[in-house]
């Protein structure tokens, strides 16, 4: 990672639906952290830093909704330097980091913590605060305290809210500043000891189901107090069609909803846990491909808004066991954008893609989008989407490793990542 003065980046195609140049192949000039210059052909004097390679794209900075560092507490985990480190490989310009570390993420100087850390790193630290103190589902956080000091949205995590009185004075707290709630909807007695998708493979292997309708059930709840508080929600990491059909009337209502699918959904079915795989073992489950369908479908309808990493890193020692003992989650940075492309190539414009990864999230946190034009700051992702490639294990930035993608090829690899006025180039 460098600091340099001047960069040039040779003949690249622009992939921005807000900017003029969307779809064009320019130079771009960057000093000092600003795009200075975008033309057809440009050269200066002054010594510079020059990237060309082979069918290179720029887009505006990536942004994850959904990653877990394990700093503080969880070192063994992640810690805030090699999921930084993780991010930065998978494009990424900025990380949503959830709060489900140890102690949680759950005051003022809690949020302070994480964003002085990410201070000098070439990617952005957003911290979520918990709803409930210490993620236990009793009493409401100072979600107000957190949220003037970098807080940009507020969740339990994979904790889901059990307690509809307790969801419902989530929604009223956060109306106050324009806050966002995030939820993960599960119900816990219908999961009730959950491993697994149910259905033919969960019965196949005899391990304990986790139905669709434990996910449908906490989603209407959430659905309905939301109207009934007239708040903002945002429904995370979505599996199954019922989801889907549920928030698609909801924004067809008008309320102010908004949702994600982590990118492992998208490519994996259940049928392929038939080997005990504790890698694929996720919380909401991998699903079957009925359900993957209906989460293509929503997303190019837009019902979906945003794909995201779900990023889970699990020290080798709680993977490498029997399955029920195993916990829960994947690594995912590093390969969101090669799945979403690899799959929704053929099905949605390049743009369209990108905006999921970037535009999107941005605009359901209220952040600001970075727009690749003349005069503003380069926070900027280079990538090859054609490019075929394998993922190794050589390769992971991440301290874990706990993925099911490990040698396998994908169309479409992040190349490099520029912002604070800084760069980072992968091969």
């Amino acid at each position: 990672m460098e600091n340099i003065k001047h960069i040039i980046l040779r003949d690249v195609k622009i992939i921005d639906s807000s900017s003029k140049h969307n779809n064009q192949k320019k130079d771009i000039l960057i000093i000092d952290g600003v795009i200075k210059k975008i033309d057809n052909s440009i050269t200066i004097s002054e010594p510079f830093f020059e990237k060309k390679s082979n069918n290179l794209h720029v887009s505006p900075g990536w942004i994850d909704l959904h990653a877990r560092m394990g700093e503080p507490g969880l070192e063994h985990k992640e810690t805030i330097k090699t999921g930084l480190k993780s991010a930065a490989k998978g494009g990424f310009t900025a990380v949503v980091i959830m709060p489900s570390t140890n102690p949680p993420i759950q005051s003022k100087s809690d949020v302070n913590f994480l964003i002085k850390k990410g201070q000098n790193n070439i990617v952005d630290i957003l911290p979520t605060g918990c709803i409930t103190k210490d993620c236990e589902q009793k009493n409401i956080t100072e979600m107000y305290d957190m949220h003037i000091n970098g807080a940009v949205a507020f969740t339990d995590d994979k904790k889901s809210i059990q307690n509809s009185m307790l969801m419902n004075t989530a929604l009223e707290y956060v109306k106050n500043f324009n806050g966002l709630v995030m939820s993960t909807c599960l119900d816990d007695n219908i999961n009730e000891f959950g491993q697994i998708n149910e259905g033919v493979t969960s019965t196949k292997m005899g391990l304990a189901p986790s139905p669709e309708l434990a996910e449908e059930l906490l989603i209407l709840r959430d659905l309905s107090i939301l109207k009934y508080t007239n708040s903002k929600l945002h429904i995370s990491t979505i599996s199954s069609k019922s989801a889907i059909n549920n928030i698609a009337k909801a924004k067809k209502n008008k309320l102010n909803i908004s949702t994600d699918v982590a990118a492992h959904q998208l490519i994996l079915t259940d049928e392929l846990l038939t080997n005990f795989n504790t890698n694929l073992k996720v919380i909401p489950p991998i699903r079957d491909e009925s359900n993957r369908k209906a989460l293509i479908k929503g997303i190019i309808n837009g019902t979906i808004d945003a794909i995201s990493s779900d990023h889970t890193p699990i020290d080798i020692e709680n993977k490498k066991c029997s399955f029920q003992q195993a916990e829960f989650g994947i690594i995912g940075l590093e390969t969101v954008f090669p799945i979403i492309n690899t799959i929704l190539k053929e099905e949605l414009e390049l743009a369209k893609i990108i905006d999921l990864i970037s535009k999107n999230p941005r605009q359901i946190l209220g952040q600001k989008n970075p727009i690749i034009e003349e005069n503003e700051i380069a926070n900027i992702t280079l990538f090859n989407p054609t490019q075929k490639w394998k993922y190794t294990e050589d390769e992971i930035c991440s301290k874990s490793k706990n993925t099911p993608f490990i040698n396998w090829e994908f169309i479409g690899k992040p190349l490099g990542v520029i912002n604070k006025g800084k760069i980072k180039i992968y091969n």
